[in-house]
């Protein structure tokens, strides 16, 4: 039989679920000048004008003077509108305005002290929000799906990782109009269906050489590849090399957030993950294998040993190599090793070389 909640109930499970939810538990855990059932009631006063309701329950003097201070202001209205993008916003500001709030309630000026943490707090939730919106336009699955959502909502607990994210808008949209382009250049082609049976592994070079823009092209070219390779059921594995992650499918929405989060610029010379590579083609660890290699194409491969066991494993295990060169003009020490070379430098995209649309053909193949 199906029970149907009346919009008292609805609305008293949704409040419970977003004031008991990790980020607010951690809040009001921490001590404080105020008693936790009198920080548990500002909480769910906050929560209850966030969700566009205003409980009926008797509130305690000190929660609901704490809690007129905030929802007064003109900022307060801005960040309740903006709570209906979508529904990891209404935790974020509650999560973040208990925090503040706090910490304000136990200064000498609480209301200059409410005030000025209500201006941060509207630039970070716009902040917020537009990472949100990229978000969005980058994710490889259909539309911002459960994972990426439950994803997002995870990373929020990881300051550090959440700060990269949040911090770096200008940059991912650079990355997501990227991705845009390279997108584009395969619109109106006829794509060849990728044979299932081979894997796909992309490894990232994480060097000083690719600090800045090679950093995004290689993002925004590892998205665009899986979104595209996702249509013909296959996926691809990325490995930020020296970055300590496994082997990332950012078709997952934990990956994903993995892959845009992490800082490159800082990781070790590039011929590390050559040799790495290699021994894992000895092991028999790479077969059947489509290896491409993102790199801005520095270095020299000055050991002719290296070259003939290179290929002679890649021959033996069925592995094609294909060094996609970000934010360079020449596949320099990798050419030798590479089966096909993609050039995704500065006029390369400028002049729309379709050096995307070359990838995935070499893919189909």
């Amino acid at each position: 039989m199906m029970v149907h909640m009346s919009e008292e109930q609805a609305f008293s499970v949704s409040l419970d679920h977003l004031v008991n939810s990790d980020e607010i538990k951690r809040v009001l855990i921490v001590p404080r000048k105020y008693a936790r059932d009198v920080r548990k009631d500002i909480a769910r006063c906050l929560a209850s004008h966030i969700l566009g309701n205003v409980i009926n329950d008797d509130i305690p003097e000190e929660a609901s003077d704490a809690v007129s201070a905030f929802t007064a202001s003109k900022e307060w209205a801005e960040m309740i509108n903006a709570t209906k993008k979508n529904d990891l916003m209404p935790r974020f500001v509650l999560g973040n305005m208990l925090a503040s709030l706090f910490v304000s309630l136990e200064s000498e000026d609480i209301v200059d002290s409410v005030s000025k943490s209500m201006r941060a707090l509207r630039k970070k939730v716009s902040s917020f929000v537009r990472t949100m919106d990229i978000l969005l336009s980058v994710s490889p699955a259909n539309g911002f799906n459960y994972a990426v959502r439950d994803a997002h909502s995870e990373l929020m607990s990881y300051a550090s990782k959440y700060e990269n994210l949040i911090e770096r808008n200008d940059d991912l949209e650079l990355m997501s109009g990227m991705m845009r382009f390279m997108e584009s250049e395969i619109t109106e082609r006829k794509e060849n269906k990728c044979n299932a049976d081979r894997e796909i592994l992309t490894v990232i070079d994480t060097s000083e050489s690719m600090y800045g823009e090679p950093e995004l092209i290689a993002k925004g070219l590892s998205l665009a590849l899986t979104k595209q390779m996702l249509r013909h059921d296959n996926d691809v594995g990325i490995m930020l090399f020296s970055s300590d992650l496994p082997v990332l499918f950012p078709s997952d929405g934990r990956d994903m957030m993995e892959l845009l989060s992490f800082r490159g610029g800082n990781g070790k010379p590039f011929h590390n993950a050559l040799g790495m590579l290699l021994e894992k083609m000895r092991q028999g660890l790479i077969v059947n294998t489509d290896l491409i290699l993102v790199s801005k194409g520095t270095g020299v491969i000055n050991d002719p040993n290296f070259t003939r066991d290179w290929e002679s494993y890649k021959t033996n295990n069925d592995v094609r190599v294909i060094t996609a060169v970000a934010g360079g003009d020449s596949a320099c020490g990798l050419t030798e090793l590479s089966d096909d070379i993609v050039i995704f430098s500065d006029a390369a995209i400028r002049g729309k070389r379709g050096e995307f649309a070359k990838l995935t053909d070499i893919l189909s193949s």
